[in-house]
Order: structure tokens, then sequence, then C-alpha cells
């Protein structure tokens, strides 16, 4: 996904007011597309909640660009209960 697209998406999914809106709108932009770690970390950001910001990270995690910069998605989450189960999340994927 270009800066360009990333940017866009950013924008659209703030003019929405609820995780509940947004959430399809960036599923549906990830579903083709492959992403950089820090910008999905800026697009988890748009999210209010953790959970939903955990649900769209396991989303994305098989499409990002970068998987050795993934550590970088961790600075969008409030609660290291989020991170932590992000990791285990990615830990059995790479099994």
């Amino acid at each position: 996904m270009s800066p360009q697209d990333v940017s866009q998406l950013m924008q659209a999914v703030q003019r929405q007011s609820f995780d509940d809106y947004k959430l399809p709108i960036l599923r549906d932009a990830l579903r083709e597309s492959a992403i950089e770690s820090e910008d999905l970390r800026q697009l988890l950001s748009t999210l209010t909640f953790d959970r939903n910001r955990v649900e769209l990270a396991k989303y994305a995690y098989p499409r990002v660009a970068d998987p050795q910069r993934f550590y970088q998605v961790y600075e969008a989450f409030d609660f290291q209960g989020s991170v932590q189960e992000l990791q285990r999340y990615v830990e059995g994927y790479n099994r």
C-alpha cells in the first residue's frame, strides 16, 4: 500500500464515528494489499478500543510486508494484555 493510499484510508476512516464502521472499511482496504508495519500502526491508532485494534492487527498480520518490523505495531495498544494476545497470535501463525 502506497503512502498516499494509507493517507487516503486514514482520512476515510477518521470520518467515521465508531469502530464498528471503521473496521469494515479497514478490512476491505487491506484484503488485497500489503502494508508496512508502521502504516498498520497508524491505522490501528484510528480505532478507539484495544479489542478492535487486536482484531485488525490479527487480520492484517499475514499482509505485513516487513514482518521483521512488526514490533512497531505493538506501540498502538494501550494495554499490555492486548500486546501479549497479539504476540501469541503471531507466534502461533509462524509455526
